[in-house]
């Protein structure tokens, strides 16, 4: 019995041993952590560290003016409610540059470095307008205007509502594949699946290189579709075959026409979609 009762008081004192180790611990963590706050808004309130000016460059469509404030209003956001965080060590530069970001659909990428350790200079690149994408319902061969269209870059990313249009000042494209509800808009979508978008860009250039210059392209089932140029008449033609093949082919077609008898602009449609077997009418 007496051995029993020294093996529980020796079993108290350890757990009493353990519990006053973990309270000094916990205590040395929370003097070391109240140490390094006071110490950096003592740091973050010097004003030799201090960010004392913002610049935004590069913006054209992109309000600048509103993207200085976003970042101005970043920087004046406290850490943890007291330390300051406009100063070359502890600036919120990701979060910054999110902001900038998300400020507007036109704004592709944000470049932000600091000068002396005082200039803070934000460089905005944009998403240029190179085409049109409209909802199909909204397209046609005969279309003059374009209405509730969106502006895309040269890599196919649909980035920003286009206003009206008479005639074509871009290439148009008429797609289903970013499905797009009436009156609403998602941002990062694009024209074409990647894959598509790069056989459809290299069939309309080998088509600008012989002399036809593409305005629409109406997408009128999946990977077919009817490209109008500036010639009188349509070609069809599927994503799912070789463009360069595909041009070729229209090249002699368009040179056999005059030895066949038939003017180019008498004929309404020529039709590429089945290889090297072509059809005109």
């Amino acid at each position: 019995m007496p051995i029993f009762r020294k093996t529980i008081r020796s079993s108290a004192r350890e757990r009493t041993r353990r519990i006053d180790r973990a309270f000094e611990r916990v205590a040395q963590v929370l003097i070391i952590a109240n140490v390094l706050f006071m110490f950096s808004t003592w740091l973050s309130e010097r004003e030799s560290l201090r960010i004392s000016e913002v610049v935004v460059e590069g913006t054209l469509a992109v309000d600048g003016g509103a993207a200085k404030e976003t970042a101005l209003s970043l920087l004046a956001r406290p850490l943890l409610f007291r330390i300051d965080r406009d100063n070359f060590l502890l600036y919120p530069k990701r979060a910054i540059t999110s902001a900038i970001k998300s400020l507007d659909a036109r704004v592709k990428e944000v470049d932000i470095v600091l000068i002396d350790r005082r200039r803070l200079v934000a460089t905005v690149s944009e998403y240029a307008p190179a085409l049109l994408w409209c909802p199909p319902e909204r397209i046609s061969a005969t279309t003059t205007v374009t209405t509730g269209c969106y502006f895309a870059d040269h890599e196919g990313h649909i980035f920003a509502p286009a206003p009206e249009y008479s005639g074509n000042p871009f290439l148009t494209f008429a797609t289903t594949y970013p499905a797009v509800s009436e009156h609403s808009f998602l941002a990062d979508l694009s024209i074409l699946p990647t894959d598509e978008f790069l056989k459809t860009s290299a069939f309309l250039r080998r088509l600008a290189e012989i002399g036809l210059m593409p305005r629409i392209v109406e997408e009128v089932a999946p990977h077919d579709f009817v490209i109008v140029t500036d010639r009188p008449w349509t070609i069809r033609w599927s994503s799912a075959g070789d463009p360069e093949t595909d041009a070729e082919n229209l090249t002699l077609v368009l040179e056999h026409l005059p030895k066949d008898g038939t003017e180019p602009e008498a004929v309404e449609s020529i039709d590429l979609r089945f290889g090297n077997k072509v059809f005109y009418r």
